[in-house]
């Protein structure tokens, strides 16, 4: 990416925006009903949405292959799926014989790892469902997006001896191993170029590193790297480029659960720490507040955000859960500009957590409300899409790489609500809007066109629902001062 300039009056029109942003999603019950859609405010370039593999694939790639191929043709596919694109491949550490308590995930918490001893060879048999259902979504996607990314280091690596934490919570990684991790992350990520032919556009060192509740004998894989995120970054960064994998593959940072967490340690890591990386990633889990500086953060370092994982861990209240994941969604690409939406795992056990109800005993599935949701976003604002200005926070716009302007609508409220898009900005636009809308309890069914004119589009929001609008032959007008180009 070439280097970009974000004066001050940028900064104060992007600020504005956040600002204005929050306040709908805060208050949908205040929402303005007329929203001007302006194309001359360009935003991030998104590149997709996506789930994590873990743990679910650990399980599913068992299935037969006809029974993955349903799977993943649900999760996949951009017409009758979800047209995922990013898949975040999770490399095992692996944990110590005689351990058993990695049971989160109905076992497939339990991921294995390449090198299960120090001083004996890769085990390149090891893990091999997820990579199954990594190397079937390479071939099946068009143009996917991989990243690895590690929980724990292998067990040997680390100071408890165990993959799920310290005997404390406090970071885990022997010191003197800090090569011999980017060793052993950098080797898998060469194999699956040379052997399966998967090349990891990042790989991942940490992941939630400064929460302090990776503790021996969780349920899961983790590991706390609160203290020196830099000199590890450093180390991953110069073993992908001492096997020949940087620039081509390069290091993320640092899945912290707290966007503010994330804005903290990215704020400290080194000239050269920055130089290794491609991107900031963040869950966002918690610390809203933070979205917009983390983006500007990001942005003056010319790194783009990913929002590589979240859920509802601290929901609370009555909302519906498709409905509240639907309000981070708006949040995380509105206000953090996140260039990739990204989900922790589809097929996750729990009801809230997931968009696929898997039952691995018989190799069946069944979408829930959650994943009709997710539909009603990634079957239109597809990878390429530019995200522009929309004035109220419960709304998206985009416009699409075929020249279609795409909105949405959030309406969780117990009452319709009305609302006038202003599209006078435009040079250009149809004279119609295709229309498919989000109903409780699970279901994203064609509705009426609507009609376009004067360069204005009216319509309701039925309460409880998702609304997605698609305009063809949108032409946008000229880039604002200190707005664009973004991310040119």
């Amino acid at each position: 990416m070439k280097k970009r300039n974000f004066g001050v009056s940028g900064a104060a029109l992007a600020m504005a925006a956040f600002v204005a942003g929050l306040a709908g999603i805060v208050s949908p019950a205040h929402a303005q009903t007329k929203v001007v859609v302006d194309p001359g405010k360009k935003y991030q370039v998104f590149e997709g949405w996506g789930t994590s593999l873990c743990w679910w694939a650990v399980k599913a790639g068992a299935w037969s292959e006809a029974n993955r191929s349903k799977l993943l043709g649900a999760i996949a596919d951009p017409d009758t799926g979800l047209g995922y694109t990013i898949f975040r491949y999770n490399i095992g550490g692996g944990d110590q014989p005689g351990h058993n308590h990695l049971t989160k995930g109905d076992g497939g918490a339990n991921v294995p790892g390449y090198k299960p001893t120090e001083k004996g060879s890769y085990d390149w048999t090891a893990d091999p469902y997820q990579r199954t259902i990594a190397i079937e979504l390479s071939k099946r996607v068009k143009s996917p997006i991989f990243e690895a990314f590690s929980n724990s280091p292998p067990w040997w690596m680390t100071k408890s001896g165990c993959v799920s934490g310290s005997s404390d919570g406090s970071d885990n990684l022997k010191e003197d191993y800090f090569d011999d991790f980017a060793d052993y992350l950098s080797e898998v990520a060469l194999h699956f170029k040379k052997e399966w032919g998967i090349t990891f556009r990042t790989v991942e060192p940490f992941n939630e590193p400064s929460a302090g509740w990776w503790k021996a004998n969780g349920g899961q894989e983790g590991c706390g790297f609160k203290n020196n995120q830099t000199k590890m970054i450093v180390e991953l960064g110069k073993a992908l480029q001492k096997k020949g994998l940087f620039p081509e593959t390069s290091v993320s940072a640092a899945d912290e659960t707290n966007i503010g967490d994330a804005l903290n340690q990215f704020n400290k890591y080194s000239g050269e720490a920055l130089s290794y990386m491609f991107q900031v990633n963040t869950h966002s889990y918690s610390g809203g507040d933070n979205r917009a500086k983390l983006f500007n953060a990001a942005f003056a370092k010319d790194k783009k955000v990913w929002q590589s994982e979240t859920g509802p861990l601290h929901k609370s209240g009555d909302e519906n859960i498709a409905l509240w994941m639907a309000g981070v969604i708006l949040a995380d690409l509105r206000d953090m500009k996140a260039s990739a939406w990204v989900d922790w795992q589809i097929g996750d056990p729990a009801e809230n957590w997931r968009s696929l109800a898997l039952n691995h005993s018989k190799q069946t599935f069944s979408p829930n409300a959650r994943y009709y949701m997710h539909a009603a976003f990634s079957r239109y604002i597809r990878p390429g899409s530019r995200i522009i200005d929309s004035d109220n926070g419960n709304t998206l716009a985009a416009l699409s790489p075929e020249g279609a302007l795409v909105l949405i609508v959030r309406n969780s409220g117990s009452s319709d609500v009305k609302y006038s898009f202003d599209l006078g900005e435009f040079v250009k636009i149809g004279t119609s809007a295709k229309v498919v809308r989000f109903e409780l309890p699970g279901s994203l069914t064609k509705q009426s066109d609507i009609v376009v004119s004067g360069k204005a589009l009216s319509m309701t929001a039925k309460s409880n629902t998702i609304t997605t609008m698609v305009i063809e032959g949108a032409e946008g007008g000229a880039c604002k001062p200190g707005i664009c180009p973004f991310f040119s």
